[in-house]
């Protein structure tokens, strides 16, 4: 068992849903506590937020609103697994904003100022939002996709896998490229911002502007960024907000990331986070297990 490759990824910003924790708020006194010391901390009722429709898909609520539930996912992880997996060899990687929540599991920064880094992240990006110019789709496609076809003017935004990538840019450029790269299933994406690309490099300094003032623990598990795939052991933790920062305005390589940790010998993929979603990018073969941390439901399976 010690020899064994384990990876845990948590998901990111889309993920969000009405009913994060309340089941766990009935239930645990603790989960409780938490939301209510995040809503002192952000300065709005966490829960009445997630509730209401006009809210919860806004960047600068969904984000700190997801990280609030998978870091309680993540603890009830670490104390049902503690004697378990949490003693294999261990990578992480977090979509997005589930970099945040990778970094909170390796113990780089404690809850509340984590919360508190994420808010700032999702204040930062949502300063480029602007639902009538910007936006994103998916592209769905049988063959593998040629990314050479992407131009100054549409940018790639994630490859989670060799028939899924993610575009954004203007709205107008948008509607060209479609029109002219009928390449396979355009879906339209419920943002407002060019996550991920050239565009968001404003955000990406304001954003580094304080959060170079946060003081990180160095990463205690392989942890490999969106960002060239480098690996927070491998950082000064000084240099952990420069990396986040750099992620902001770059191409998630979720594609890459998979395919390292398979080459690396892992097999067993668990998922943490509101809903299952990474593991759908996953390779079908026999060998690769996978597993998710999402719901009341899979919390009660371990717990």
């Amino acid at each position: 068992m010690s020899n064994k490759n384990i990876s845990i990824i948590f998901t990111g910003q889309g993920s969000q849903h009405e009913s994060m924790g309340i089941e766990l708020i009935q239930s645990m006194e603790w989960v409780k506590h938490r939301y209510e010391i995040s809503s002192d901390i952000l300065g709005y009722d966490v829960i009445k937020t997630q509730s209401d429709p006009t809210k919860i898909n806004l960047t600068q609520f969904s984000q700190p609103l997801i990280f609030i539930y998978s870091s309680i996912l993540i603890d009830l992880f670490k104390k049902s697994f503690s004697k378990t997996i949490l003693e294999n060899n261990i990578s992480l990687a977090g979509h997005s904003l589930g970099e945040y929540s990778a970094l909170y599991f390796s113990n780089a920064l404690d809850f509340e100022s984590m919360l508190r880094l994420v808010s700032l992240r999702g204040n930062s990006m949502a300063n480029v939002s602007d639902p009538n110019k910007f936006g994103m789709f998916a592209i769905l496609t049988k063959e593998k996709i040629n990314t050479e076809i992407f131009n100054e003017d549409v940018f790639l935004a994630n490859i989670n896998s060799d028939k899924q990538v993610v575009i954004c840019g203007t709205k107008k450029d948008l509607e060209d490229f479609k029109e002219k790269n009928k390449i396979g299933k355009y879906i339209p994406l419920n943002v407002s911002a060019p996550f991920h690309s050239k565009l968001m490099e404003d955000s990406s300094n304001i954003f580094l502007s304080s959060a170079k003032n946060f003081t990180f623990k160095d990463s205690s598990y392989d942890l490999i960024s969106n960002h060239n795939l480098i690996n927070y052991k491998n950082l000064n933790t000084k240099d952990y907000s420069k990396q986040l920062a750099k992620q902001i305005f770059s191409t998630v390589e979720w594609s890459s990331t998979i395919n390292n940790f398979i080459s690396n010998g892992t097999n067993d993929f668990y998922e943490i986070g509101p809903k299952k979603t990474l593991l759908n990018f996953l390779p079908r073969k026999d060998e690769i297990k996978t597993y998710t941390f999402c719901s009341f439901e899979d919390i009660d399976n371990y717990v």
